[in-house]
């Protein structure tokens, strides 16, 4: 079988004429799925679930994602200076949650609705590439997947109008925007280069934000920049450079969808080096903000993604002998580093500065 290199990334050169022949569309009944290496794999659509079980399936199949967007809420929570201070002088148990508990949860909720109304959308692509996820594999209807997500995003609403905070309602206001524009078909920001990365990134970035205006409020951070701001960027960088390396892994299933990402734009090589420069900047700009920021968040900070470009490197050597499956693999093993930073993050209020 022949194949073609992507910046010492080898790809099947079948794959894209695979996943979208001319003329034909895909069953959803009965449909044969292609494998990575041309083959194709005997498989059929499953029995389709009940109603409560399908919801049960599509939150498990995301969950871990919105449990990492909802933690960069968290981490949102504990990154401003006086959040320890603040909850002791908070008398009203009451308060206290309100002001605590909503905001995970709605990052939570939002961000496992927009990775299924994503799913949605790529339902035939990600059937066409083998992926057993509830929707391509027919175990849970587009309809049922269209009532977990409008019922994540409404709930999400409710949850935010309890907290009666106008910041959390325009955070969750703008989340909601973000989340629709990535997959709407008319402007589907996941085939745009560069915007979709930084989509992804100014959503992760805003579900901390929401933490932080939970129970700091604006003027504090208003007062206050330095650490907010540090935290920001730290989470969003780390963010854009675990999706990229995700979009690696998916250059000729992407390619032949006919989206413009990062990798297929720039190619393997420089797609490796433009994350390591943004691993490095944020080396640089730990030593930039030392004194203004707690100084253990900023050492730990500036050793993580030490850590992170070292892993990069690693990558960067071995990229001729990667192919797809490997892409992804290593992609997953990043997925971990996401809560090391969100850790260092959160130590913050309880480690004294150095």
């Amino acid at each position: 079988m022949s194949t073609r290199r992507h910046d010492g990334i080898s790809f099947s050169t079948s794959l894209a004429k695979r996943l979208y022949p001319k003329k034909e569309t895909l069953n959803h009944n009965s449909v044969a799925l292609p494998s990575l290496d041309g083959r194709k794999a005997n498989s059929t659509v499953e029995k389709q679930s009940s109603f409560l079980d399908s919801q049960a399936l599509l939150f498990k199949s995301r969950w871990k994602w919105g449990l990492l967007y909802s933690l960069g809420t968290v981490a949102g929570l504990f990154a401003m200076p006086g959040f320890l201070g603040l909850l002791s002088a908070e008398s009203s148990t009451f308060l206290l949650l309100q002001m605590i508990i909503p905001a995970p949860v709605i990052s939570l909720l939002i961000a496992t609705g927009m990775y299924i109304l994503n799913d949605l959308i790529d339902a035939d692509l990600d059937r066409a590439n083998g992926k057993k996820r509830p929707i391509p594999s027919g175990k849970v209807s587009k309809q049922q997947a269209w009532i977990f997500v409008l019922s994540t995003n409404v709930i999400a609403v409710i949850l935010a109008a309890s907290t009666l905070n106008v910041a959390t309602m325009l955070l969750v206001a703008t989340m909601l925007l973000i989340g629709a524009l990535y997959s709407a078909p008319r402007v589907k920001l996941m085939n745009r280069f560069v915007v979709k990365t930084l989509a992804i990134a100014s959503f992760y970035a805003l579900c901390a934000v929401l933490g932080m205006t939970s129970i700091h409020g604006v003027e504090q951070i208003v007062a206050n920049p330095a650490p907010a701001f540090y935290a920001i960027v730290l989470l969003a960088t780390m963010i854009f450079i675990s999706s990229t390396l995700n979009d690696l892994g998916d250059v000729a299933g992407d390619k032949a969808a006919g989206r413009r990402t990062i990798p297929i734009a720039m190619g393997g090589l420089y797609t490796i080096r433009l994350l390591i420069a943004l691993a490095a900047a944020m080396i640089a700009l730990s030593f930039i903000v030392y004194g203004a920021v707690n100084t253990a968040v900023v050492i730990s900070s500036g050793i993580f993604f030490a850590f992170v470009v070292v892993t990069l490197l690693r990558m960067k050597q071995n990229l001729k002998s990667m192919d797809s499956e490997l892409a992804r693999a290593r992609h997953k093993k990043i997925f971990p580093l996401h809560m090391v930073l969100q850790a260092i993050l959160c130590a913050g209020a309880f480690l004294p500065a150095i």
